[in-house]
């Protein structure tokens, strides 16, 4: 019992020690990618960011960042974002999300008061043209490729390994389920699920 405690208080005083170095380290990269952030920023391992010079990054206040490492869900990693050429991320105020990718090529919004669950991704592209002759060219034609911006409005939920696509708005204070994929709008105040997605019922 006593080995157990010690263990208990070595993985939290490591944990407090990551988020320390880790929120600082990332504060460091913010600043270098020119990503501008709001105050009472924390995060538990260092994100992997990809940004365009043209790419715009904007966080709110009190962004929480964690890692399947010491959040274990299952599909650990640290959260990811790619802000593509002219691109804009925008985050709000009070936002958790978990070993999430965010890929972003044209505009995706993350409101007020949105949890994001363990190894969700948000993309706001096809990423290749649906055509073969232009996926396959060489080099692959991206010209046509169909990119549309993305919404979770304000005190939306979004459950573990859930995938948002592309031209997608999710109203506010919805609930998708987790390992959903999520290809149309869902309405203000409902509960979705599956794959395909469908309605489950009102969030009471």
């Amino acid at each position: 019992m006593i080995l157990r405690k010690l263990f208990k208080i070595k993985q939290l005083a490591f944990r407090k020690l990551s988020v320390v170095i880790s929120t600082k380290l990332a504060k460091i990269l913010f600043y270098i990618c020119g990503i501008k952030f709001g105050e009472k920023f924390k995060c538990d391992q260092l994100p992997y960011i990809q940004m365009s010079l043209s790419g715009t990054f904007n966080i709110g206040k009190n962004l929480r960042l964690n890692t399947g490492f010491y959040k274990p869900l299952g599909r650990p990693q640290k959260c990811l974002f790619t802000i593509g050429k002219n691109a804009t991320l925008t985050i709000g105020d009070n936002v958790g999300i978990c070993g999430t990718a965010i890929v972003c090529h044209k505009n995706i919004i993350i409101e007020d008061n949105v949890f994001v669950g363990g190894n969700c991704v948000i993309y706001d592209t096809d990423f290749h043209d649906l055509n073969y002759k232009l996926r396959t060219s060489q080099p692959e034609n991206l010209t046509f490729v169909k990119r549309k911006e993305v919404i979770i409005k304000r005190n939306a939920f979004i459950g573990s390994h859930t995938t948002i696509l592309k031209g997608v708005i999710i109203g506010e204070g919805a609930v998708i389920g987790a390992c959903s994929v999520v290809s149309r709008n869902i309405p203000d105040f409902e509960i979705w699920g599956g794959n395909p997605i469908q309605f489950l019922s009102k969030v009471l």
